[in-house]
């Protein structure tokens, strides 16, 4: 579970043979770091551009073939063991780009896409450090469970920014389009799983703690913009859970969502929360943040009220 870089693996992507790379992400919008323990993932658009995994003193390179489709591959090492053949992946880059835009507007995955795109906005936008959320992770894979998170992270409210220790964990499931909101990776078989996952009090501290770790490591690659306190060298993660369900792209006409919320009751194990944006954009606050009753009395207003059917 803990996805935390070892220090050689920090060390290379700070000042040894990832540098390039590091330095990359740090200068593209459309690129993001996610921390894997024994590997790294390049996001670009919400799929892996690049995954890096270590072997030794090297690491292995790869690209999802399956984006490239009948494109010829540009010719990049397979074995990343000097700072030329991190430099060789940079340069490729732009072409692999091209080749996941063509596979994306054939194949769409568009909840994926604005997953990144959340992250960006909390992370390092030029609002982030505004906002009170942090995304520490995209599609973390819960084995035990057999589930997948859309975003791990935490909250950190604003007035409490010289406290390290004032970190709540956060776990945020995206539903892009009313079409997201049932079967089986729907919002009720999500809540279930987060029940499971985090009604156990083991597997929730490893999971603040990997929270933690990679907040701590992506803040000191500078892939995380807030304005740091001097008396902070690392924060901490801890206490009650908090569940945000971002709802991208809702339709207002349609009653669907309503009627699979009145199914729903207040979890025991965690705080259940709706994020509503603040007037447009995905910076995210604790006052954009609506209770399961709240989120309802406003679905039920806006269906009494909606005169369009």
């Amino acid at each position: 579970m803990n996805r935390k870089l070892d220090t050689e693996f920090l060390e290379d992507l700070q000042r040894g043979k990832l540098v390039e790379l590091a330095r990359k992400i740090r200068r593209d919008d459309t690129l993001m770091l996610a921390l894997r323990g024994k590997s790294i993932n390049v996001y670009y658009r919400g799929g892996s551009i690049l995954r890096l995994e270590q072997k030794g003193t090297d690491y292995l390179a790869h690209f999802d073939a399956n984006y490239a489709m009948d494109e010829i591959m540009p010719n990049v090492p397979r074995v990343v063991s000097a700072p030329e053949h991190c430099s060789d992946w940079v340069k490729a880059l732009p072409q692999l780009k091209e080749f996941m835009n063509a596979f994306l507007s054939e194949h769409a995955k568009s909840e994926r896409e604005f997953q990144q795109l959340v992250a960006w906005e909390n992370n390092r936008s030029p609002i982030s450090n505004s906002t009170e959320y942090f995304i520490t992770d995209i599609e973390y894979a819960d084995v035990s469970q057999s589930a997948r998170l859309d975003m791990l992270g935490l909250r950190w409210l604003s007035h409490s920014r010289k406290d390290g220790s004032a970190c709540t964990p956060v776990f945020i499931e995206m539903k892009y389009g009313i079409d997201a909101y049932d079967g089986d990776a729907g919002i009720i078989a999500h809540i279930d799983d987060l029940k499971a996952i985090l009604g156990d009090p083991v597997r929730l501290e490893a999971l603040s703690e990997t929270i933690a770790d990679q907040f701590n490591q992506l803040a000191l690659l500078d892939l995380i913009s807030f304005n740091r306190s001097k008396t902070i060298e690392k924060i901490s993660v801890s206490g009650r859970p908090e569940v945000v369900f971002l709802l991208a792209n809702h339709n207002p006409r349609s009653r669907k969502l309503l009627n699979i919320l009145e199914s729903v009751d207040e979890p025991r194990n965690f705080d259940l929360r709706f994020f509503t944006a603040a007037f447009a954009g995905y910076g995210m606050h604790r006052k954009c943040m609506m209770t399961l009753d709240q989120f309802r009395r406003q679905l039920e207003v806006a269906a009494a009220t909606d005169t369009s059917n």
